[in-house]
């Protein structure tokens, strides 16, 4: 009954005429926008009055939460959700937005027996049992406006809200069928593997050396990569590739501005 009116709330709200000023402010800040077909643009903005309905923005440190910063970032989240049914980052409740990088206290291992208290800088976060993400608003403009630079703090965190939809933290998003999970799990498992070499040796990669911390971080920054490097991810890890286009139902690089980059 709950999924009945949830699902009749939703309608509604793709029936509502999109606003002119939120339109604007996706041209202006999403430079992606532009580059989707026709239909796509549509469907994410109806993805966008959902989950802008649906989710609390608060402001942090001082930041006051405009249209812009709510559009701004929804815009990007949607996007990992065209093509395909999906129930809108159900596992997050509130977006908490800094006005810039923010520090946290933390202990971090020095050795197996010895940690280290001190602050640590980050552009933003999110947790399985938090309900919660935390994003720092200049990171979030910078990542909209380069769409190419393979740094995207909002794909990035949301990337982590996919992970969490099988209860897990484990770099594995819900996927349809046994036969799907083995195969993802066998790519995700070299591919991870071979970052991890990487960044061992100091090899130059594609995918931020980051994403070698564990399997739900290696998701986050491969998600990062899929969207925003998509030809050059395809290049060097195709079935990398081929996994993510086959869970995203989409090919980034009918859309992507890495062309333009790369000739600059």
């Amino acid at each position: 009954m709950l999924g009945f009116f949830k699902d009749r709330q939703r309608k509604r709200l793709k029936a509502r005429p999109f606003s002119n000023e939120w339109l604007k402010i996706i041209k202006h800040n999403g430079a992606f926008f532009v580059r989707l077909a026709a239909n796509d643009q549509a469907e994410l903005l109806d993805h966008i009055q959902i989950l802008l309905a649906e989710k609390n923005f608060e402001g942090c440190a001082g930041q006051e939460i405009t249209d812009e910063i709510r559009v701004t970032i929804a815009a990007q989240a949607c996007l990992l959700l065209m093509h395909r049914k999906t129930d809108y980052f159900p596992r997050l409740l509130t977006v908490l937005v800094y006005p810039s990088t923010y520090s946290v206290q933390e202990q971090r291992p020095l050795t197996a027996e010895i940690w280290e208290e001190g602050k640590s800088f980050r552009a933003g976060e999110t947790a399985r049992t938090m309900g919660s993400m935390v994003l720092a608003w200049d990171a979030v403009k910078w990542g909209a406006v380069d769409p190419s630079d393979g740094k995207n703090v909002v794909l990035h965190e949301f990337a982590h809200q996919l992970d969490y939809e099988n209860l897990a933290a484990d770099g594995t998003p819900a996927l349809a069928t046994r036969e799907q999970q083995l195969a993802w799990r066998e790519v995700m498992r070299t591919e991870f593997a071979s970052l991890r070499a990487a960044e061992a040796t100091g090899i130059p990669t594609l995918l931020d050396t980051y994403g070698a911390t564990n399997a739900a971080e290696f998701f986050a920054v491969s998600t990062e990569a899929f969207f925003e490097r998509p030809i050059m991810l395809r290049a060097q890890h195709p079935r990398l590739y081929a996994e993510f286009q086959e869970y995203f139902r989409q090919d980034p690089v009918e859309f992507s501005a890495e062309r333009t980059r790369q000739n600059l």
